[in-house]
């Protein structure tokens, strides 16, 4: 085969190169009834097989398919000259199966499956293959082919087209794998991940293996951004990653879900060698984070659900892995926790407590009560805290209890506290406007509450649309808001409050993440002991009590005791030095038309 000048031999090749049944077919094209000439061939035969020959001889030349033809049973019979010329093989070299030879080693075996395959169905090819060039290199090319067959179905020849698609085969390689895997890290992104977490259940359904789904959430994260910066946060995140692939073995896989959530799935004989991986994996994160100057110890909260003792599908997994990972964070954080069957009934019952929220915000149902303070000296009442109720339409009045899921919301927790903020403001304008002095009332503020960076100025805003002072109020913060936010955040927020006159107690000291450390950075006006102290105590909790109380004194901060319910508890706290109590000792809860009335009897007493 060539395209050498001289009539003859480009006449000649070109007619190697084409199947004798294709010249008959196109002499049959070009005849016409009752039409010969003296060799029996039809008037014009020779000028149009010249014409086709051009037309073939430009067509090839300037397109950028090599051309080949191969016997039925693959072997190659023939193929254009730019086939050589790329791959640096003679005709000779090439025919037979020796064109085989310059695939890739890793694709011959589909090459040869493909070939069985479509010589004994007789269909069309078209598949990619990388193929070694002159110099060494492989490039991928497109091989396209189609069985020429006789009138009974036989195949009789293949004539093919092979393409370079290398450039376009790599970009489309790089777009499918930025849509597969995370930009940041490299792993592989959630579509990618659940996809093959789908495969891997399927694969162990069919072995009668094992699967283990295992979620990690980064407690803390946003204070590493925070207070470190974004690159830091980005540097925690790829080395997380990093750690999580190299402890995860074969077969196993890493996804980013998003934001600092990790997933990791492996698939293992055993319920016993699952379970080793999975201690791998959650002890590769325990080292500390180390990046330029920072240094930093990642917890993580763990939820893991196993295939299939936990959910015959992927979906069902990916669910129960999720209710315990939200167990995980909801025991502290920095744990791990296998799924158990009454998470289900665990998350129904949070589930139902988010629709009552949202039923009494809705219909309006949400009003506060107010437990009044005694300076325990005086036995007088000092001011009250306002205590989230709401109004069940058939069971009367009922406690947060009900609905604690709701303060762990986000959206329900702001709405919850606004609605409070504004009945509490309503309130106590009514009473100054009667001239009824209540002292500070403290408004309770959630963690949730307090991640808004204009919590502040919203809660002053109101003040002044109710037109009530701001020394009129006592925010009372969980030990939760040092958790969930950096402490610039809520040293900014602390400020612009008692820079308008809003005093701030600290409620529940000494049970959860509070330390004295936050005492002497941020300005703290009260410290609210928690009643599972006073209530009650053993020698150890009230050792605690006095512990707090000496604390409170020594920094000049004010000390309340909740749960006081007992003439006892009442006399060892002020003997102690304790400044206020508030309890069922002085008194329940009561709805704001009461206050008036419990301020009268405590002046007239």
């Amino acid at each position: 085969m060539g395209w050498e000048d001289g009539e003859t031999g480009a006449d000649n090749d070109w007619k190697m190169g084409l199947d004798e049944d294709l010249l008959e077919h196109l002499e049959r094209r070009v005849s016409r009834p009752g039409e010969a000439d003296e060799g029996g061939r039809a008037p014009g035969f020779e000028q149009t097989s010249r014409e086709l020959e051009e037309r073939y001889r430009y067509t090839i030349a300037l397109s950028p398919l090599v051309a080949w033809t191969a016997w039925p049973n693959g072997d190659i019979l023939d193929i254009d000259e730019p086939g050589l010329a790329r791959t640096g093989l003679s005709l000779g070299e090439v025919r037979g199966q020796g064109f085989f030879a310059v695939v890739h080693p890793d694709d011959r075996q589909n090459v040869a499956t493909m070939w069985r395959r479509n010589a004994s169905l007789g269909h069309d090819i078209d598949n990619e293959v990388r193929m070694r060039m002159r110099d060494g290199s492989y490039r991928w090319h497109r091989s396209r082919a189609a069985p020429l067959k006789d009138s009974s179905g036989k195949i009789l020849r293949w004539y093919g087209t092979i393409e370079d698609v290398h450039d376009r085969k790599l970009a489309a390689d790089s777009i499918r794998w930025a849509a597969e895997h995370d930009s940041l890290t490299g792993i592989w992104a959630r579509a990618a991940f659940l996809a093959g977490l789908d495969t891997v259940v399927h694969r162990a359904a069919e072995a009668g293996s094992e699967v283990a789904l295992v979620l990690f959430d980064l407690d803390n994260f946003k204070q590493v951004n925070d207070q470190f910066g974004h690159d830091t946060g980005d540097a925690l995140l790829k080395d997380v990653a990093a750690r999580l692939s190299e402890a995860a073995e074969v077969p196993a896989m890493v996804g980013r879900l998003g934001g600092d959530e990790f997933a990791l799935f492996l698939a293992r004989p055993d319920t016993a060698r699952l379970i080793a991986a999975i201690d791998q994996a959650v002890a590769a994160l325990d080292a500390p984070f180390r990046y330029e100057a920072v240094t930093y110890h990642c917890r993580s909260s763990v939820g893991v659900a196993l295939y299939p003792a936990d959910g015959a599908e992927s979906d069902t997994l990916r669910k129960n892995a999720d209710l315990a990972l939200y167990d995980a964070k909801g025991g502290g954080g920095g744990t791990l926790r296998y799924f158990r069957g009454e998470l289900r009934q665990q998350m129904q019952e949070r589930l139902s407590m988010l629709s009552i929220a949202r039923d009494a915000l809705d219909r309006d149902l949400i009003l506060p009560y107010y437990q009044p303070k005694i300076d325990l000296r005086t036995g007088r009442i000092a001011g009250f805290e306002a205590l989230l109720r709401w109004n069940h339409p058939g069971n009367g009045v009922q406690p947060p209890a009900t609905i604690a899921a709701a303060f762990d919301d986000p959206e329900l927790a702001l709405a919850l506290g606004e609605r409070m903020q504004d009945r509490v403001l309503a309130d106590v304008r009514a009473w100054r406007e009667r001239g009824v002095n209540t002292g500070r009332i403290a408004i309770n503020a959630s963690a949730m509450e307090f991640r808004g960076a204009d919590f502040a100025i919203k809660l002053i805003a109101r003040l002044a649309a109710f037109g009530v002072p701001a020394t009129s109020i006592e925010l009372e913060i969980t030990e939760g808001v040092f958790f969930d936010n950096s402490d610039a955040h809520v040293l900014r927020i602390i400020s612009a409050l008692r820079d308008a006159g809003i005093t701030i107690a600290l409620d529940d000291f000494g049970t959860g993440y509070a330390s004295l450390a936050h005492l002497k950075q941020f300005p703290v006006d009260v410290l609210k002991i928690d009643r599972s102290f006073v209530d009650a105590p053993s020698a150890c909790d009230w050792t605690i009590v006095r512990a707090i109380i000496g604390l409170g004194k020594g920094l000049g901060i004010r000390t309340v005791a909740e749960g006081v319910e007992t003439v006892e508890r009442r006399d060892a706290l002020l003997n102690d030095g304790c400044d206020f109590g508030q309890g069922y000792l002085f008194s329940a809860p009561v709805a704001g038309a009461a206050v008036a009335d419990l301020l009268e009897a405590d002046r007239v007493r």
